[in-house]
């Protein structure tokens, strides 16, 4: 999984580190959420090569991974499979 992200989408480690002025973790939510929909993705399709990761910034996916992001089961997969899901560019 890490290795798809370095070879495919540089730009998302920012997910997983973020700086400014001085180190933050990720939360664990996104980490979660990008490291097993990444992982979903491969198991799909171990060829995929994504047209763009932008959807990580997109609101819906600030939605599912905020403050008000809770670890019930439901929103735990939905947030894995949107991931997943726009990976695989699926609606």
């Amino acid at each position: 999984m890490l290795d798809f992200v370095e070879t495919n989408c540089p730009n998302v480690f920012h997910i997983f580190v973020r700086t400014k002025n001085e180190y933050k973790p990720t939360t664990r939510i996104k980490f979660e959420s990008v490291a097993d929909g990444i992982a979903l993705a491969l198991r799909e399709n171990k060829e995929l090569v994504p047209k763009s990761m932008k959807f990580l910034d997109s609101e819906k996916f600030k939605e599912y991974t905020g403050a008000d992001a809770s670890s019930s089961n439901n929103k735990v997969v939905r947030r894995i499979e949107y991931v997943r899901d726009k990976l695989l560019n699926q609606p």
